[in-house]
């Protein structure tokens, strides 16, 4: 018994696995669950987006309307008639934008499919003078020779997939704004009263406090993102009213509706105007607006977008390109504008819980 007694006990030792096994193990697992469980709500939201991605619109556009129905309510109009005043408000104004920039793209359609044509024979005679292999200079040719004519033809050649993709936004439009009205009229007393069912006074104040700076954060991101939007477009269609280059309010149009999609949006916008300044004057004039477009897009990064956008999306730039990719990915242009701003709100809403000790063990 003595003899065998200390050779057992040699034995479990040297076959016992390491505790850092085990944690790294269940790391592992922990990892592997949540990429599985990240993957199929991916999945999900991208098989339903068209349903999905308007009704999350719809939520976040009623948030950052919330101001407008309650300044109604205080002037003495009821919950509902307010709510009804300003979705008839934002279908008006969606519908003038709508028009002005359809207005403004169709009246220079020609233009702006001419000078895309002559920056792609420009770009092609570039490479033609360069020593690139002749196969990829005919492969870019070939890639973007439609760019021009698609403006002209593209629409009638698609059209039942125009009218594939317009049932289904009018469809996630009607949604949207059954959501939109709904939350505006009703969306403060229900979360009022869900706070009521929370017997914690400590956790109501939490939740409470949650919702109002969720509510601030989506407030001063999309007025903050306007503004720059704004501000974007509007410099450098100017610009190009300046240096002659046709199709200016095409230009701005694009880049006010890039300002919403940050870093690719500018990105974007910003190569449309090279491209018809290519078109219009060549690689000099395109360089002029290259740099315009960089000093105006550094300015509004630097200067402004830190006192418009304060801490409503406090996220490194790799995650924020990061996130909008996915979010384009997954749910198309809604995507694009919604998933920065909702991943920089998931991660305040986890860092103000961490704050209070809800992730502590109990």
């Amino acid at each position: 018994m003595s003899d065998t007694g200390p050779e057992q006990a040699t034995t479990e030792t040297a076959w016992r696995i390491p505790d850092w096994y085990r944690r790294v193990g269940l790391a592992s697992w922990f990892l592997i669950g949540i990429a599985a469980a990240v993957t199929l709500i991916a999945v999900v939201i991208a098989a339903t987006s068209e349903i999905t991605a308007p009704l999350v619109l719809g939520a976040f556009l009623a948030i950052v309307f919330l101001p407008a129905a309650d300044w109604l309510v205080e002037r003495g109009l009821p919950r509902a008639l307010a709510a009804l005043t300003v979705l008839l408000g934002l279908a008006a104004l969606f519908v003038l934008v709508t028009w002005a920039t359809g207005a403004a793209l169709v009246d220079q359609a020609d233009e702006v499919s001419a000078n895309l044509d002559n920056a792609v024979r420009d770009i092609k005679d570039w490479l033609a003078d360069t020593p690139i292999d002749e196969a990829l200079v005919q492969q870019i040719r070939d890639t973007t020779t439609d760019a021009g004519p698609l403006l002209n033809g593209g629409v009638a050649s698609h059209f039942v997939s125009i009218l594939d993709s317009a049932f289904g936004f009018i469809a996630g439009a009607i949604l949207g704004t059954i959501v939109f009205y709904y939350l505006l009229k009703d969306g403060t007393a229900l979360f009022a009263r869900w706070l009521e069912r929370a017997d914690d006074e400590r956790a109501r104040s939490l939740y409470r406090d949650i919702g109002d700076r969720t509510v601030t954060n989506i407030q001063s991101y999309f007025r903050g993102r306007t503004a720059m939007a704004l501000v974007n477009g509007l410099a450098i269609g100017l610009a190009a009213v300046v240096l002659g280059i046709p199709a200016a309010g095409a230009i701005a149009v694009v880049n006010i509706i890039g300002g919403y999609i940050p870093y690719l949006g500018a990105f974007i916008g910003g190569a449309f105007a090279v491209l018809m300044a290519l078109g219009e004057g060549g690689i000099g004039l395109a360089l002029i607006v290259l740099v315009i477009t960089l000093v105006v897009n550094l300015l509004l990064e630097n200067l402004l977008e830190p006192r418009l956008l304060g801490g409503s999306l406090d996220l490194h730039p790799l995650m924020i390109l990061l996130a909008t990719s996915l979010g384009g990915i997954i749910a198309g242009m809604i995507g694009l504008i919604l998933a920065a701003p909702a991943v920089a709100i998931a991660f305040d809403i986890k860092a103000k819980l961490k704050a209070t000790g809800f992730f502590d063990n109990q």
